[in-house]
């Protein structure tokens, strides 16, 4: 049984020849080594490795920044740096 039912990743490509973006959904065990057609039929595209960006959600409060103590240095505000 998986993990998480009915979740199924995206993966990013680019065409090489009308330079289109899109994604495609892949199951994570599906060969995604193979070319996936872009919107308009070519077959030269490649995948596209991009970042991924975590928040917390709106339900969870934002976490306050620690107050600088005494001369410490910008790197922990801890006063630990002199």
């Amino acid at each position: 049984m998986p993990a998480y039912p009915g979740l199924v990743p995206a993966y990013e490509y680019r065409c090489r020849v009308c330079d289109a973006s899109f994604e495609v959904r892949r199951g994570i065990h599906s060969d995604t080594t193979t070319a996936a057609p872009c919107p308009a039929g070519h077959l030269e595209t490649s995948r596209v490795f991009s970042a991924v960006a975590v928040s917390r959600g709106a339900s969870a409060p934002a976490m306050a920044a620690a107050p600088a103590v005494g001369g410490g240095g910008a790197c922990c505000g801890g006063g630990c740096c002199g």
